[in-house]
């Protein structure tokens, strides 16, 4: 019989109770969900000393223990990508909203779901065979173009013609009526110059980031004039094929077949928004394909099966505080990649940090928010959660919303797609008010989260789905990245290019603003939002930023002269 001294038991006790703490969590998390109730309300040692609160000045501390640490975020990114590409109306995010809201009401909170009945197409089929030889010649495709359109069971047999670049000009131009058309896309030749312009700080201390820095990404593919998501949509490849009645379509993308490889781009189409079938190839599969076109007939595939979901729902879980006043913390839930959409773990892990703080540390109410239809315009996101909650964003002081996390640098160019040793540059746009830009940039200061830009709106918008909440008078901090690898479902949907030192880094960062915010005053967010009059919102409908600012101004204009007094 073995004897222990007394210390040496108390360590066993210890690291058996860790254990199965350990085993307790990793049960929960994803086998079966407990109800943890008031013990997630606050830190159960009665004498915990909140973390420094921050205001418009400073920017707060944290307690990053009460946050996911890099192994936890990587359990949660396997488990979501494991569920393959969550597509909005899809069985896959129908399964990754219960687990969101599962862990979300383990962790105390009020959730409530939302119905948002969507019709979406599982795109289940997509080939391409010439067929000028003895027998049809299948060519190696990346992708499809989704919500493009479909084809019979068979295929359309039909001449395929080179268009050149695919602009308005030329299918003008040239005679495609009842012909498969062929087409380049070039990628933008952009700079990160691209967010320098509107930045008003960049945290950069290894000087590996400048404006001239190349950010030619495959991400950027929906700002291209063949593809774009922006307006006039009159003037795309899509638009003018079926106008000029071509019957199908192969985009030749600018990129290497890994890059190229599972892209869902553009992303923001539904059922019936086009009709012309398209697929993609690589730029050196398109090359080759290209030099034979001759008059030569193709078969063109892209079956789908049209479902309705009428159980697809919103996620909105609160967070009582010392005040009614509201933080919101959002993003979007579908997404095709490791990257599209992980800012819900980040969402996660901030709704823990604060559930675990005591009710004191808390000065406001803090409601999580998780919304899909980013992936299927029509549907909306951030948008409609404003329309069917103006009690919410009445109350609302400000906002945070994470988006594509832990991203690696891959680059594509004449060495091949690769990793440049360097994390993806991120962007944090937040509203015009000096005082989030401030503490956007001390936080990211804080945490010396490197290769960052802060930066303004451009005119009233910016990129990703905070930007809405900004536009509706509601402060914002939006963080995103845009990697090659965005919208790609290929490859396990990049889950080997993720990094959860950065990603953890990333969401300390957030966490940090979403606590200023906590702590700032409600006047100090909102001076410097403009109310956005050229975007048509009515009189009566301003966000409480507006009013806010608008109510100040009418204070300023009624108010005495200092000079002259009330008589003058």
């Amino acid at each position: 019989m073995f004897a222990f001294p007394l210390v040496g038991l108390r360590v066993l006790a210890v690291v058996a109770l860790a254990l199965l703490a350990a085993c307790g969590e990793g049960g929960r998390g994803f086998d079966a969900v407990t109800d943890r109730g008031a013990d997630l309300q606050g830190v159960a040692d009665p004498g915990y000393v909140c973390p420094l609160a921050g205001n418009e000045l400073q920017v707060a501390e944290i307690d990053s223990t009460l946050l996911m640490d890099e192994a936890e975020l990587g359990m949660w990114q396997q488990r979501m990508v494991e569920l393959g590409p969550r597509l909005t109306g899809s069985p896959a995010l129908d399964a990754w909203h219960d687990q969101l809201a599962a862990e979300l009401e383990w962790m105390g909170l009020e959730v409530e779901r939302e119905n948002v009945p969507v019709t979406w197409w599982d795109h289940r089929e997509w080939s391409l065979d010439m067929l000028d030889g003895e027998s049809p010649e299948p060519i190696t495709l990346s992708s499809y173009y989704p919500y493009s359109g479909f084809t019979p069971d068979a295929g359309v047999t039909a001449e395929i013609v080179d268009i050149g670049k695919g602009l308005p000009q030329d299918f003008i131009l040239n005679d495609v009526a009842g012909k498969i058309v062929f087409l380049e896309v070039d990628l933008l030749p952009l700079t990160l110059a691209l967010f320098y312009a509107t930045a008003s700080y960049v945290h950069d201390p290894d000087l590996n980031t400048t404006p001239l820095t190349d950010y030619t990404r495959m991400s950027l593919s929906i700002l291209t004039p063949q593809l774009s998501i922006l307006p006039p949509e009159q003037t795309t490849a899509l638009e003018m094929a079926e106008m000029q009645g071509a019957v199908g379509a192969v985009i030749s993308l600018q990129g290497s077949a890994d890059n190229v490889a599972g892209q869902y781009s553009p992303f923001h189409a539904g059922p019936g928004d086009h009709h012309v079938p398209a697929v993609y190839v690589d730029r050196e599969t398109g090359d080759a394909l290209k030099q034979r076109l001759n008059g030569q007939q193709a078969t063109l595939r892209l079956l789908v099966e049209e479902s309705v979901n009428p159980g697809m729902t919103d996620i909105i879980a609160t967070l009582p505080g010392q005040s009614d006043e509201v933080v919101i913390v959002n993003t979007h839930t579908d997404g095709t990649s490791s990257a599209e959409e992980n800012g819900t773990i980040g969402v996660l892990s901030m709704a823990r940090y604060f559930s675990s703080l005591p009710l004191k540390c808390r000065q406001r109410t803090f409601v999580f928010v998780l919304t899909p239809g980013h992936f299927q315009g029509s549907v909306d996101d951030t948008t409609r959660f404003i329309r069917n909650h103006p009690d919410i964003i009445a109350r609302a002081v400000g906002s945070v919303t994470p988006e594509h996390l832990g991203q690696a640098e891959w680059l594509d160019d004449a060495n091949g797609f690769h990793p440049s040793g360097l994390p993806e540059p991120g962007v944090f746009y937040g509203s015009y008010a000096p005082a989030v830009q401030g503490m956007m940039a001390q936080a990211v200061m804080a945490e010396d989260l490197r290769r960052v830009i802060v930066s303004r709106p451009i005119g009233p918008i910016y990129f990703g789905v905070g930007s809405p909440l900004n536009q509706n008078g509601v402060p914002n901090a939006g963080y995103l990245t845009g990697p090659n690898t965005l919208y790609s479902w290929a490859s396990n949907q990049h889950l080997d290019k993720m990094d959860y030192a950065r990603m953890a880094a990333e969401i300390r960062t957030t966490t940090r603003v979403a606590a200023t915010m906590d702590g700032a005053s409600r006047t100090a967010l909102c001076i410097g939002m403009t109310p956005p009059l050229s975007l048509g919102v009515p009189s009566g409908e301003l966000g409480p930023c507006y009013s806010t600012v608008l109510g100040l101004r009418e204070e300023a204009e009624e108010a005495p002269s200092a000079i002259g007094g009330a008589g003058d």
